[in-house]
């Protein structure tokens, strides 16, 4: 999920702890403890996301694929983060001179176990995963249910507009939503049967903000919160049977060994669609926009990600007809063992399918080119794809990557 979600989200359940629970005598003002409150769900909704100094310190792609999301998104980063910021809440407290009770400690504790546990949370509903039981299960877990930027969220943080402290604080939540509608409209990913229904949201929420008691205000915005990622997570289900049931009777002979989705924002009918199958001898990798209603919105009239940009990939028609529900985008077509073959030749290789979902190869220069097709919207070397020289396929001919994590290869099913 993006910073701005995360911030926005730890915000609003920040301003609802401190409205929610009692203050304690002696101990921090009012003003003081909420103040305090609001700032650690804030901060703490993004803390886990400082995984990408190793990365950017090293300069490797293959450490931010690694480490991004990674040991600071598990349950244990959570608790040592949670330790981190009460630490630092007490060193502030204590330059301030500031009194701090028994009962704020704890409410601190509370909020910032909370928000960087929800920033897990939010981050499960992408496509790009999380692990967050390390080390007793290293596995990759796949929400498939939220776009990785969603406006619908954005909504529910419009209370804050009202509720907030200071104007700065509120024009900055204000140029946010403004921002959200501008992305409904303006981005072309959005039909506008939902962007009118995005606005329309914002527009309800505003009347609720500034009509009802902000208890209730924020009550109703949590409400929407869960709402919107019940309706994605419902939706997702929806199109994961229908996939399903449709590659069956297309492909009886293929084995679906993974289905990576993705929802437009604000649009929870159309679907970006990866089929991950094997056939026989062949790995496939069938690409397609799909619509769970195409009554209301048909596949043809769904938004596609970046869909007339050339990629990297070696895209080939799929054999298979377009219909209301399905507009296929093409297929990559390799033998099944390729990748577990450089993957046993290549130590990069080996460690860079501890993050593929999608990978695929193929020639390119006289040499390979290995990536991940969630990430290539390009047609040059994207943040998840790597190329290879003929000699670096011989095994130990190249140094091993240092400090590769233990997660579990989500394509185990191509490395056996």
């Amino acid at each position: 999920m993006d910073n701005l979600t995360h911030t926005l989200i730890g915000t609003l359940v920040g301003e609802t702890f401190s409205r929610a629970t009692p203050s304690s005598e002696p101990g921090l003002t009012p003003m003081q403890r909420r103040n305090l409150l609001v700032t650690v769900a804030a901060v703490s909704s993004n803390l886990p996301d400082i995984d990408f100094v190793q990365s950017a310190i090293t300069g490797s792609k293959l450490d931010y694929l690694l480490q991004h999301r990674g040991y600071t998104h598990t349950v244990i980063g959570t608790l040592v983060a949670g330790i981190v910021m009460l630490l630092a809440c007490e060193a502030w407290c204590r330059w301030r001179r500031w009194t701090i009770s028994s009962n704020d400690r704890a409410q601190l504790g509370v909020i910032a176990l909370l928000t960087l546990l929800l920033h897990i949370a939010m981050d499960f509903t992408n496509s790009y995963g999380v692990h967050p039981f390390w080390p007793l299960y290293n596995g990759w877990l796949y929400g498939d249910s939220i776009f990785i930027v969603e406006p619908l969220l954005w909504a529910a943080a419009v209370p804050l507009v009202v509720l907030l402290r200071t104007r700065t604080a509120r024009v900055l939540v204000a140029l946010a939503l403004l921002a959200g509608i501008g992305l409904g409209f303006g981005s072309g990913m959005v039909p506008p049967i939902f962007a009118v229904t995005l606005t329309a949201l914002y527009v309800g929420m505003l009347i609720v903000s500034y009509r009802a008691r902000p208890r209730t205000a924020l009550v109703v915005a949590l409400m929407v919160w869960v709402a919107v990622t019940a309706t994605f997570v419902v939706s997702r289900s929806v199109a994961s049977r229908q996939i399903a049931a449709l590659a069956s009777s297309q492909w009886p002979e293929a084995r679906l060994l993974d289905d990576a989705l993705t929802p437009m924002p604000a649009d929870p009918v159309c679907w970006d669609a990866m089929l991950v199958m094997s056939q026989g001898d062949r790995y496939l990798i069938r690409h397609a926009t799909w619509s769970i209603a195409p009554s209301l919105v048909a596949a043809s009239e769904c938004p596609a990600r970046l869909q007339n940009t050339a990629i990297t990939a070696p895209v080939v028609p799929v054999q298979a007809a377009d219909n209301s529900s399905v507009q296929w985008r093409g297929e990559v077509d390799m033998p099944r063992d390729q990748i577990a073959h450089f993957a046993s030749t290549n130590c990069e290789v080996a460690a860079f399918m501890r993050f593929a979902r999608v990978p695929f190869s193929m020639q390119r220069s006289g040499g390979w080119l290995i990536g991940d097709l969630r990430y290539d919207l390009e047609p040059g070397l994207g943040f998840a794809e790597f190329e290879l020289t003929p000699g670096e396929l011989t095994q130990g001919s190249t140094p091993c990557p240092r400090h590769v994590p233990g997660w579990l290869p989500p394509r185990e099913d191509l490395l056996k």
